[in-house]
This record gives C-alpha cells, sequence and structure tokens, in this order.
C-alpha cells in the first residue's frame, strides 16, 4: 500500500455520536466523509482535538478510526491522532492504525505533566522505534498540552528516525511554524493548525493545514488552496480573510459542541459532544447563529 502525507486542505474532522454524547455514531460517519470529499478536502486528521480523540476510549476510538477509512474509501489522505496519557495505549493505537490502513499516524506532546525537551525527545523516540516503517506526525498544541517540541528535538527526532516525517503545529505562532520549515530538509512535512496562517505558510513552504473549523466550512480553505496553486495570491489572501472571519464565528475551533450544531444546520448528523463538554443552550446557539449569519452575508454565502 502507498501511504500519502497531509497537503493542501486538510481538516481535523468532528466525531458524530448519539445525541447525550455517551458513544460515537458510527453510522453518520459515512454521510459526514462523502460531504468532505465532495468540498475538495484532500486530507483528514481523525481523532484530533476537534474530533474528541483523547476523550474515547481505546475500543471506540479504534472503531471511530476505522469507520472513517472504511467510509473514505481512498479518496482523502487518512491520518490517525494517537495521542493518549499512556505510553503503552498509545503504541497500541499505532500500531492498530498501521494496520487497519491509514496513510499516517501522529501523536500529540505529553500532557498534564510539564516536561524538560530531553525528556519529549525520549517519549517521541520509544514511539518511533515501536512503528519504526510507519509514516508519523509530531503534534505541536502547546496551548492545551503546556509541552512546546523545540525545532531542535524535531530535526533531531526526523534526523535519528525517517519515519518522523511531520509536523501538525498548532502554536499558533507564525514564527514557530517558519522557523520549522526553514531548519528542517525538505523531506519534512510541516502542516499547520492556525486557520489565520493558511495562506502565509503555504507560501512559505508549508505543506497545508489542518483545521477544526474547516471540517466545518471546508469551501474558503479550497479556494485558498486553489488560489495558491494558481500563482494569484491577491485572490488567496482575499480568500484568507474572508476565511479568518468565518473560523472566527464557530470559535476558532475550541467550540467543539457549535461546530457541531452548524454541521447540523448544514444537514449532518453530528449529535452531542463527550463528557465534560457540555450541549449549548438554545440561548447560545442563537446569540452564536446570529453572529455567524452575520458574518456569512458578508463574504456572501448562506446558511
Amino acid at each position: 500500500m502507498v501511504r500519502r502525507l497531509l497537503e493542501g486542505v486538510g481538516v481535523a474532522p468532528l466525531t458524530p455520536m448519539n445525541d447525550d454524547g455517551s458513544c460515537v455514531d458510527y453510522n453518520a460517519i459515512k454521510s459526514y466523509v462523502d460531504f468532505l470529499a465532495e468540498k475538495g478536502v484532500d486530507g483528514m486528521f481523525v481523532l484530533g482535538t476537534t474530533g474528541e480523540g483523547t476523550s474515547l476510549p481505546l475500543a471506540e476510538r479504534k472503531k471511530t478510526l476505522e469507520s472513517f477509512l472504511e467510509a473514505n474509501k481512498g479518496r482523502m489522505t487518512v491520518v490517525s491522532h494517537c495521542g493518549a496519557a499512556v505510553l503503552e495505549d498509545i503504541i497500541e493505537l499505532l500500531k492498530h492504525s498501521k494496520e487497519c490502513g491509514a496513510d499516517a499516524a501522529a501523536v500529540v506532546s505529553p500532557f498534564f505533566f510539564n516536561h524538560k525537551q530531553e525528556e519529549l525527545f525520549s517519549f517521541y523516540d520509544k514511539i518511533a522505534e515501536a512503528v519504526s516503517d510507519f509514516p508519523l506526525y509530531i503534534y505541536n498544541i502547546p496551548s492545551l498540552t503546556k509541552n512546546p517540541v523545540s525545532v531542535d528535538v524535531i530535526a533531531r527526532l526526523h534526523e535519528k528516525h525517517k519515519n518522523i516525517v511531520g509536523l501538525k503545529d498548532s502554536s499558533g505562532d507564525f514564527v514557530n511554524s517558519l522557523t520549522v520549515i526553514q531548519a528542517l530538509p525538505s523531506t519534512f512535512s510541516t502542516v499547520v493548525g492556525c486557520d489565520a496562517a493558511f495562506v502565509s505558510v503555504l507560501i512559505a513552504g508549508a505543506r497545508g493545514c489542518v483545521s477544526g473549523p474547516g471540517a466545518v466550512f471546508p469551501e474558503f480553505f479550497v479556494k485558498v488552496r486553489d488560489a495558491v496553486k494558481d500563482g494569484d495570491f491577491d485572490k488567496a489572501f482575499d480568500y484568507q480573510k474572508a476565511l479568518t472571519k468565518l473560523t472566527m464565528a464557530v470559535g476558532n475551533g475550541a467550540n467543539i459542541p457549535y461546530m457541531k450544531h452548524v454541521l447540523e444546520r448544514r444537514g449532518l448528523k453530528m449529535g452531542g459532544v463527550k463528557t465534560p463538554l457540555k450541549n449549548l443552550t438554545d440561548a447560545d446557539i442563537e446569540l452564536l447563529d446570529n453572529n455567524l449569519v452575520a458574518v456569512m452575508h458578508k463574504i456572501g454565502i448562506d446558511f
């Protein structure tokens, strides 16, 4: 099997659940994957932050990935997020991802405890050795983990382990993303999880994005990608302005209950969210909807 890496428009799909969020609704995944593929999405980062992956038990995570892969039928690149609090669970998820046909996997840096950079190096070193023939992304999101992975550690890991192929940088730090792009060789793939920087990092050499809001409104991400490919940077930056307004209106990836609500409004069954997240009240939804409708009106699309 030829495994692909993330490029262009990558999204972090939300995970459909039943109404109270107590379990995954596997039957709802197919129509959602069809929706993303038909909109022109290039890849999916399954069970990432907006997919609530770290809130699900291992068995559900495995079956969810299998359901996304079955629904995808090879149309988009699929990267499985395997981050967890227990190293043995991570390795189990990585081996499962490889066996069931994911193109690659990603692992978020350790969370809860604060770690030194040498500890982070050791963490990823062990993971890479456990699945030495499977492509791996480092997932850097220090706003949630409090453990940023330094450029030096990333470079050392890539030099030692050729299966550490890339970084998903959700630091929100444009300079950090540029530093990685410039410091690492061309064999290393950087994708960025900061929507507001999408066009800028594409031009600067990033391979693409991985966006939570992009899994709700993929259209403007696709427009940015295509304009950059065509070399029409003025048009790309115009689309970027619309994209940024839209992603901020759905919570910039942080409001998972609202993004699920918006997808329901777009005709997809999403259900509730996993505890301790809570579904929104009617008053919350009305306020957010009013803001979103106003933004969408300004940029010329319907809700």
